[in-house]
């Protein structure tokens, strides 16, 4: 059994987008507003892009993956795909995209989308998983907008 869940959120951020760009591709920095993240960090050599292999670890449980980056294209859009990571009685391989556009006057929009594939029981889970998935997502736009209007370098 399997199948993917897509949430997409939007929003605006008060910086342009070279700026969201450095920070949001800085995977040392995603647990400090991907709310489930406790750490992450490349493990390939040399430069960012597509290729790179990024090791994460979760909150809940201390589950450790990765992924890989599998779009690249600075600072316009980046997607990555991983392969599934084991929970529950089931998996979910992470996949997204992160999108950015130059509304005008040094503000950008950033379009996240998460498109988890879920395996196993966690098919089962499906209406929750997306609940959980919007809010959480929702969140952690919150909190990048919030961490770069504050001017955190980035």
């Amino acid at each position: 059994m399997r199948t993917s869940v897509e949430v997409i959120v939007e929003v605006e951020i008060e910086r342009p987008p070279p700026a969201v760009w450095a920070f949001v591709s800085d995977a040392e920095r995603l647990a400090e507003w991907l709310g489930e993240f406790e750490a992450a960090h490349e493990e390939s050599d040399g430069p960012t892009g597509i290729g790179t292999v990024v090791r994460y670890t979760l909150k809940q449980g201390h589950r450790s993956g990765t992924f890989e980056i599998v779009e690249w294209d600075p600072p316009r859009r980046m997607a990555w795909d991983g392969p599934p990571l084991r929970w529950a009685g089931g998996a979910a391989r992470p996949r997204g995209s992160h999108t950015l556009t130059a509304t005008g006057d040094g503000r950008t929009s950033l379009v996240s989308r998460s498109q988890p594939e879920l395996i196993g029981t966690q098919v089962l889970l499906v209406p929750y998983l997306r609940r959980w998935l919007r809010r959480r997502r929702l969140a952690d736009m919150q909190t990048l907008k919030a961490l770069l209007e504050a001017g955190v370098p980035s």
